[in-house]
């Protein structure tokens, strides 16, 4: 069996993996390819932040973008989380995850929020609890309408601090 290293990069400290990023987003959300490249270079230290799970120093494998609800405010939003099709199934979404709270923990971020679809389970197990649609960017996000063969649209938040 090889060897598997994996580690957990800033998509902005990493640029060379750009286009691996785009087209593993693109894969799971077909967009045009200028608009998400537009989107992932705007990746930096202060949010919005991409970062990347990469296999092995040159294969990305999961990626994951974050924002601050307000700017310099004290939540996050995870705008989407996503892990290779043919790498699901190993841990590595969980991985991924801790990665992204410890991230958002070192910039002094109390509350993590995030809607999925279909994904309740894993959030759940990673200690994510079910909450109402938030505003973000000064706009109520309100619960998708799902399309025939789509299922609803869930809320989740996770505090990551400790009241003293």
């Amino acid at each position: 069996m090889e060897f598997e290293f994996l580690q957990v990069l800033c998509m902005h400290e990493c640029k060379h993996l750009i286009i691996e990023a785009c087209n593993l987003l693109n894969s799971e959300w077909p967009r045009s390819k200028a608009a998400r490249l537009q989107s992932l270079f705007m990746s930096c230290d202060k949010f919005p932040t991409s970062l990347v799970l990469v296999l092995n120093d040159f294969q990305v494998v999961g990626h994951a973008k974050l924002s601050e609800i307000t700017v310099g405010g004290p939540d996050v939003m995870v705008e989407s989380v996503i892990i290779h099709k043919e790498h699901r199934g190993k841990g590595w979404g969980k991985m991924l995850m801790e990665d992204v709270e410890e991230y958002i923990r070192r910039r002094g971020k109390k509350m993590l929020y995030l809607s999925t679809r279909g994904q309740e389970g894993f959030y759940e197990k990673l200690g994510y609890e079910v909450c109402k649609p938030i505003l973000y960017y000064g706009v109520a996000l309100e619960p998708t309408p799902e399309p025939d063969n789509k299922l609803p649209q869930t809320w989740y938040c996770k505090a990551l601090w400790l009241p003293v």
